[in-house]
């Protein structure tokens, strides 16, 4: 959409304001089978607001109509009924998340680029997984001393019908979480963070996870804590900073169970 641009002082400025980024309805139809052909709808949009808001969401619908003891029968659901329906929603969820930052200075991103450019290398789709799943577990090694601090919260709900015990319909089951990623410098050369998982059905933190990392010029020492769960953990490492010579680190870990 276009609206009026209050930055720009001429008199028909306009920018583009993104309204939908993504939106899909996706379904089928089993020519093969003798009953239920139609598969259950799958609907997904996703927008971003002021640029900083990111909201997912996503459901799914069956077409078909269910008996009393919650099986589905071949009619489907807008058939026989004296109201209009396409169909009995199963189940869905909404995410909604947004990251704050700190801001950089020039020479500080000139320097950053400078550092990208001679890091390039080519990556396959599954190098390039592991490679983030990495850095997601081990957030310390990776800390940004250019930023003074940072914040990522999300937000996610879902929600899905299940059939009851006595086999007399469906109830709807909710379950909803909050995350909370951040950090900042101690010092310029000293960096905390941590990142928290709430559940709000059983109203317990779900995970726990602390890092402090220290910048040692060429190297970088980092510390990582997982004080509460089944599974506790410290681990302490020192690596080069260099991404060719990261497997050559001195690495500490001890894990504690309950």
């Amino acid at each position: 959409m276009k609206v009026r641009d209050k930055k720009d002082t001429s008199a028909n400025a306009t920018k583009k304001v993104r309204l939908i980024d993504n939106f899909s309805i996706q379904s089928g139809y089993n020519f093969l089978a003798d009953s239920l052909q139609l598969q259950p709808f799958a609907i997904l949009m996703s927008t971003t607001l002021f640029e900083k808001i990111n909201i997912t969401g996503s459901t799914s619908i069956d077409p078909y109509q269910a008996d009393s003891i919650g099986r589905r029968i071949n009619r489907f659901a807008w058939q026989g009924g004296d109201k209009f329906s396409l169909g009995r929603i199963t189940n869905g969820s909404l995410s909604v998340g947004a990251s704050f930052q700190s801001k950089k200075k020039e020479d500080e991103k000139k320097d950053d680029k400078k550092k990208n450019e001679n890091n390039t290398q080519f990556l396959t789709p599954e190098e390039e997984m592991r490679q983030l799943e990495y850095v997601r577990n081990n957030p310390a090694e990776f800390a940004d001393f250019n930023v003074p601090w940072s914040l990522n919260v999300s937000y996610s709900l879902s929600f899905s019908q299940q059939r009851k015990a006595d086999f007399s319909g469906f109830q709807t089951r909710f379950f909803s979480s909050l995350n909370l990623q951040g950090d900042f410098n101690l010092s310029p050369k000293w960096k905390a963070g941590g990142t928290v998982f709430y559940d709000f059905n059983t109203n317990k933190i779900g995970n726990l996870t602390m890092f402090l990392s220290r910048e040692l010029h060429c190297w970088q020492m980092s510390i990582n804590i997982v004080p509460v769960g089944l599974f506790r953990s410290f681990n302490i490492s020192i690596s080069p900073k260099s991404g060719i010579l990261r497997d050559l680190k001195v690495n500490r870990t001890r894990f504690f169970y309950n």
